[in-house]
């Protein structure tokens, strides 16, 4: 996607050059005064880039700088004045400006100027994401959400084992990577296992490490995942899928603190803390004998319990804005509203996946957006269909059956337009319908290239 610049300028002569000259390579988007370019800071949720008048009739540039910056203090401005004399620049610059440039421009110059500020903000973005990688910020205001926070503080610092239990989707490796990053540990490292992911055969290895020959395909020397996390902390999701001989193996390295490779004799000491989690009924699996009840009780020293997302349906709007923001951020698009009907019906669905499917959810919706605004066309038949099984004989009626098949109806054209690379005449020939007939069918339902 082009990168977004906000142009603000009053001389509508200048505002009409600048459009020309970037639309080639960037997306414009031009307002004549202060008082807009601070309502479009307030309400689009990606500004790249500011280009910024400094004699504005409402406000001056310096101040609309200032505001601009306690709005969003990464945002880049670069000032354009009429002025050549250094000392509007250097205030600028003292205000937190990333260059100036002085009318009339030299296109070649403005060009590098913009490259480098927003060369610069790529850079930004790029480390942010390095930092945050397998994060997702926890989101929420609930009684329940407010009781993990606690807990999380409570046991950072120490070395206790921690079993987190959860349905899927409800953010356990989270909970874990955020007691890590809390910790004294935090420095060191944080090693993610999937349990469920590994063969049976190759858990000891992955866990443990092996020496070269210790089996067939043991062609060198493997350091195992307890060593990488040395010193720091290891997460062992889906814990309850472990195999029963490395249920007694892992036990002995919790009580021992140390560690042996397959193929070898010697003993490896490790400071590692261990945090579990799993959405097994870990307590059944021990009376089935398919989990060892030592194993359970030396992992649950801290029990953490993390609620579905059912079970705190205030939090959901607050979730919504969060990936509508951050999901219209990482693909440049516009979106900043969601009907009330929407919020209504996203607050009511039951969320079997939690927050994981929340997140997926509001990706899609972003995505196939376009309009500035969600609205309840945008969404999947389950939704819609789980809202006709919550409302009462009386208000389920061929209303209900209408959005629905309004719905199907328009993610079915997509599917097919989006595969033919809306070649609508092709289309219109595998729905059996008359090309005329797909366009009006197009206008009904919203549906249009963007």
């Amino acid at each position: 996607m082009k990168p977004s610049i906000l142009v603000v300028d009053d001389d509508h002569a200048v505002r009409e050059a600048l459009n020309f000259f970037l639309k080639d390579n960037y997306q414009p988007i031009p307002v004549s005064s202060s008082s807009e370019a601070i309502e479009k800071i307030q309400k689009l949720p990606v500004i790249d880039l500011v280009l910024l008048d400094i004699n504005m009739p409402d406000q001056n540039g310096i101040e609309t700088l200032q505001k601009i910056k306690e709005i969003d203090p990464e945002a880049e401005v670069i000032m354009v004045t009429a002025n050549k004399t250094a000392e509007a620049a250097v205030k600028a610059i003292k205000y937190g400006a990333y260059d100036y440039v002085t009318k009339p421009f030299d296109n070649a110059d403005l060009t590098a100027i913009i490259n480098r500020a927003l060369e610069k903000k790529n850079l930004k973005r790029m480390n942010v994401l390095l930092q945050s990688e397998h994060e997702m910020p926890m989101v929420g205001k609930s009684a329940a959400i407010q009781a993990i926070y606690s807990m999380i503080e409570k046991v950072a610092d120490a070395d206790s084992t921690v079993l987190i239990h959860g349905e899927s989707g409800t953010g356990k490796e989270l909970v874990a990577r955020a007691i890590h990053k809390k910790g004294n540990r935090s420095e060191k490292p944080f090693v993610a296992v999937n349990c469920a992911a590994i063969p049976g055969e190759l858990v000891e290895s992955e866990f443990f490490g092996h020496e070269r020959g210790s089996f067939t395909s043991a062609v060198a020397r493997k350091i195992g995942k307890f060593e990488y996390a040395n010193d720091g902390v290891i997460f062992l999701d889906d814990v309850g899928e472990l195999p029963l001989p490395i249920q007694a193996k892992l036990l002995r390295v919790l009580q021992e603190k140390e560690i042996v490779r397959v193929g070898s004799n010697q003993v490896i000491p490790v400071d590692v803390r261990v945090i579990a989690a799993t959405n097994d009924d870990l307590p059944t699996l021990v009376k089935q004998q398919r989990f060892r009840e030592d194993l359970y009780y030396r992992l649950k020293v801290v029990p953490i319990e993390l609620p579905p997302l059912r079970a705190r349906r205030e939090d959901i709007p607050l979730l919504i804005d969060h990936f509508l923001r951050k999901n219209a951020a990482e693909q440049h698009k516009h979106i900043h509203h969601i009907e009330p009907e929407v919020l209504e019906l996203l607050t009511n669905y039951t969320w079997p996946g939690n927050v994981r499917e929340l997140e997926n959810l509001l990706e899609m919706l972003v995505l196939l957006a376009t309009k500035d605004t969600i609205t309840s066309q945008d969404l999947p038949a389950n939704i819609l269909t789980n809202q006709a099984l919550l409302e009462t004989p009386e208000q389920s009626d061929m209303i209900t059956l209408k959005r629905a098949r309004h719905q199907f109806e328009r993610q079915f054209i997509l599917r097919i337009l989006e595969k033919l690379r809306w070649n609508q005449t092709k289309a219109a020939k595998i729905m059996g319908i008359h090309r005329n007939t797909l366009i009006l069918k197009m206008e009904e339902l919203g549906i249009r290239r963007d």
